[in-house]
């Protein structure tokens, strides 16, 4: 009898945790969650909300972003804000690429200095996530990112 209730549990258990990867939303949609999320998040200045969805192994042109406090002090004090032009996704497995022009707009306070980047390439990376803090879930994060440097120059913190 105890085998039986052991097999159960663990068949609900197993049935629990698949339920995100079968059920869940589709990877589109939760690209599309993840840069509305930390594209409103960076607006309010709050680096918790952006950092949730930058990969761990985030690399700018290549090189790796090691420092995550600065990016989360950045955000904090510039209250960057991001409009990706054509946000569509191009997926090929676990990896989403978004190439499209930016608009970047830094500044304190209500002034702020709009830059248009004519191509981003931004590629995400469908990494393991929590959801209800113990269940595992997919979640794709911002992984690396392209951008013409020379289009920045001048700008605080590039």
């Amino acid at each position: 009898m105890k085998a039986w209730a052991i097999g159960i549990a663990v068949v609900v258990l197993l049935g629990v945790l698949a339920f995100p990867f079968v059920f869940g939303p589709s990877d589109q949609q939760l690209i599309q969650q993840a840069l509305d999320d930390s594209v409103a998040a960076s607006r309010e200045g709050r680096p918790g909300g952006v950092l949730e969805y930058l990969s761990h192994s985030l690399k700018y042109n290549d090189e790796a972003v090691g420092n995550r406090s600065e990016v989360a002090t950045f955000i904090k004090n510039s209250h960057p804000q991001v409009v990706i032009e054509n946000p569509t996704p191009t997926i090929n497995g676990n990896t989403a690429t978004i190439v499209s022009p930016v608009t970047l707009t830094f500044g304190l306070g209500p002034v702020g200095t709009p830059v248009r980047l004519q191509k981003v390439e931004i590629t995400l990376s469908k990494e393991t996530g929590t959801r209800f803090l113990i269940l595992p879930s997919p979640k794709w994060r911002v992984s690396e990112v392209k951008a013409d440097a020379n289009e920045l120059q001048g700008l605080a913190g590039f």
